[in-house]
């Protein structure tokens, strides 16, 4: 019996003054899914980028991901290796449009080497930063970072720094 018979069937059989409503019947691949909501943990960011006070250096950073159809969130924690310096961080991305582009805000510690551009060798700094990245693959940061712990007696004191950098990545 077809699903029309089988309507057909129920018609006869209710009451006068129930009417059966009109059945919509959809094709299979015009149904809308709804989007997945479940947070994963999974990769958020990586890349090669050039700033100070780190010069070269490439970053990666996993988190907790949550994609649907409104807004892309990711909890991460981030690290970033230079040749003058490396940083740990966490903080909260977003993407914000379909080309990749997105922005973040981290929170992190900085440690600098030997010869960092733009900050003192060899210390400990706290700060926060800024990341946009206005095109797939493409973008930047900036942030700043003041000194941990006490100087040298005699040393003048050290002063916060601008972290910035700009590079590509995934």
């Amino acid at each position: 019996m077809t699903l029309l018979g089988v309507l057909g069937l129920l018609a006869t059989e209710l009451p006068a003054q129930v009417t059966p409503a009109p059945v919509a019947v959809a094709h299979r691949d015009s149904v809308a899914h709804p989007a997945t909501t479940r947070w994963q943990f999974e990769q958020c960011m990586g890349g090669l980028t050039y700033g100070a006070p780190l010069k070269w250096a490439l970053a990666y950073g996993m988190g907790m991901v949550r994609e649907s159809d409104n807004l892309d969130l990711c909890f991460l924690g981030a690290a970033k290796v230079g040749f003058g310096g490396a940083s740990f961080s966490v903080g909260v991305a977003n993407s914000l449009g379909p080309f990749g582009s997105g922005s973040a805000l981290t929170v992190g510690l900085l440690r600098t080497f030997d010869a960092p551009m733009g900050a003192r060798a060899k210390r400990t700094y706290a700060g926060a930063s800024l990341h946009v990245w206005p095109l797939l693959a493409l973008g930047g940061e900036i942030g700043y970072y003041i000194p941990l712990g006490s100087d040298r007696v005699g040393t003048p004191p050290a002063k916060g720094v601008v972290t910035w950098s700009a590079g590509f990545g995934f």
